[in-house]
């Protein structure tokens, strides 16, 4: 699965540098805008799906995580969560928080635990990467100076 994980999150990177986003401004600057976009077909069972979140609600809050996070400029990111599977099957599991320190992060890392898986039909990685794009566009913060913007 990590392999799988890996491939995807690079392809959906390329994507967004191939399609070149570019996010609304916005009155809060972040050092980045990052799109987490888990895929959810039916190839990912129930272990995998639960895996999946439970990996990402504990990266959260690692204190190295944490700490990268506040080293930035800003020190501040802005996360957005979106579950992908067949064509047209894309959804917002959590929208646009911004994670500026322990308290955010635990707060993202349990809505996530608490929300019901979204699909479980046929994958379309082009629309999980389109819907992940459209998101980017609809950012409620600005990417710092470097305009730093990431699916993940």
């Amino acid at each position: 699965m990590g392999r799988l994980v890996r491939r995807t999150s690079i392809i959906l990177a390329l994507a967004i540098a191939a399609f070149g986003a570019s996010p609304t401004r916005a009155a809060q600057p972040v050092d980045l805008l990052l799109v987490l976009a888990a895929d959810v077909s039916r190839s990912i069972d129930s272990q995998k799906f639960q895996l999946q979140r439970e990996g990402y609600a504990a990266a959260l809050s690692n204190p190295r995580v944490l700490e990268a996070i506040r080293s930035g400029r800003q020190g501040r990111l802005g996360l957005l969560f979106l579950e992908w599977s067949g064509f047209g099957n894309q959804k917002v599991v959590i929208d646009w928080m911004m994670i500026d320190g322990r308290a955010a992060a635990q707060a993202f890392g349990d809505r996530l635990l608490e929300s019901p898986r979204s699909y479980a039909d046929h994958t379309s990685i082009s629309g999980g990467v389109d819907a992940a794009v459209a998101q980017l566009a609809r950012a409620p913060f600005e990417a710092g100076p470097s305009r730093h913007r990431c699916i993940g």
